[in-house]
């Protein structure tokens, strides 16, 4: 299969980003009504979070999206309540700290109704306000986002990671879902449109399984060839796993298993 290379994959539009993201919400609400007693309280791959502390952050993006001003009030806690931690991650420690406690059935119904509104608020938003920029102080490469992406590339990549967590918790199949090679192609395309492909060698990546493709990483003619799990590839990636099992040639593989971004 000839490689596209990721630097030309391009950025998807508005459209493609609501199917993506509308997509995530359907499954995110059967998930979250198949889930039962203490299968709430299982520990995920995501630091000190259970299940539940997974839904409580993700109601609190919706959040954010609904009320603008949520997110510099929320970072104000974040630096006060974990002041060691990267304001990012500690502003999202919050986000499920707002919800700790909250009970299930209600986790359900705030998230199916922060979300419904969240999700027709971003397809509404004015252009002017898509480019307005977000500063996100220690995340090396993203320390300027413009609203637009971050609401419909980033939240929808949340979603869909944070999703295949909690089914690894449980011990359910994870569904990558009808759009899942489109949003790993944009994963793709940002490892190399960022600064965190750096200086490793042009090689030939074979993504398998749902959400799969070959892709060109780097510029240049390609050193060799790796394979590894799409979805095993997000997860490492974005820090979740640090030992994926990747194949093919000692260089290119090395460099495909060392690469991490933000997620």
């Amino acid at each position: 299969m000839t490689a596209v290379l990721a630097e030309k994959i391009g950025r998807a539009d508005r459209v493609r980003c609501r199917g993506h993201r509308d997509a995530e919400l359907r499954a995110w609400h059967e998930l979250l009504a198949s889930i039962e007693g203490d299968e709430w309280q299982r520990r995920t791959v995501c630091d000190a979070w259970d299940v539940a502390d997974i839904a409580g952050h993700l109601i609190g993006q919706a959040e954010d999206v609904l009320r603008l001003w949520s997110f510099p009030l929320r970072d104000v806690k974040a630096k006060r309540r974990y002041p060691d931690a990267v304001l990012l991650d500690a502003h999202m420690m919050v986000q499920a700290d707002d919800h700790r406690g909250t009970p299930p059935a209600e986790l359900r119904v705030l998230f199916d109704r922060r979300w419904a509104k969240a999700t027709r608020r971003i397809s509404s938003n004015p252009e002017l306000m898509r480019r307005m920029t977000i500063k996100l102080e220690g995340i090396p490469g993203f320390e300027r986002l413009g609203l637009g992406y971050i609401q419909d590339i980033l939240l929808a990549r949340d979603l869909w990671m944070h999703r295949d967590d909690v089914c690894q918790a449980l011990g359910r199949p994870f569904d990558a879902g009808p759009y899942a090679d489109e949003m790993v192609a944009q994963v793709m395309y940002d490892v190399i449109d960022g600064p965190f492909w750096g200086d490793r060698p042009a090689v030939e990546v074979e993504l398998t399984g749902p959400g799969g493709g070959t892709y060109q990483l780097g510029r240049g003619e390609p050193v060799g060839r790796a394979a590894v799990d799409a979805v095993a590839y997000m997860r490492t990636l974005s820090g979740r796993d640090d030992a994926p099992a990747v194949t093919g040639d000692p260089v290119a593989a090395e460099a495909v298993a060392s690469c991490r971004m933000p997620f």
